[in-house]
């Protein structure tokens, strides 16, 4: 029988952060620079889904965020922290110089 590998932890064992504790970014492998035209066409849909995990959190989401639980609620803070923070990437690419 093949043995089982478990991946690690991809977010912090507690929820509850000390003041020492910092978030880390999803390790992704390092993609080549997107050239101006597809950085504009990535980062219209980073700001889309961006705007759509928002709209379940905040707009019209029927209080669904509230019940999702602390541990919940706190993943869906980080893909909008990660989101926000890759669209700002991508403007800096495609931005006119």
């Amino acid at each position: 029988m093949a043995t089982r590998i478990m991946a690690g932890r991809s977010t912090p064992k507690s929820s509850r952060r000390s003041s020492n504790t910092t978030r880390g970014t999803t390790t992704k492998p390092t993609a080549p620079t997107p050239t101006p035209d597809e950085a504009r066409e990535l980062l219209e849909i980073k700001l889309a889904q961006l705007n759509s995990l928002l709209w379940c959190c905040y707009g019209d989401g029927n209080g669904w965020f509230e019940e999702a639980g602390e541990k919940h609620r706190d993943h869906m803070l980080w893909i909008a922290s990660d989101l926000a923070r890759e669209a700002e990437m991508l403007f800096q690419v495609s931005a006119p110089k």
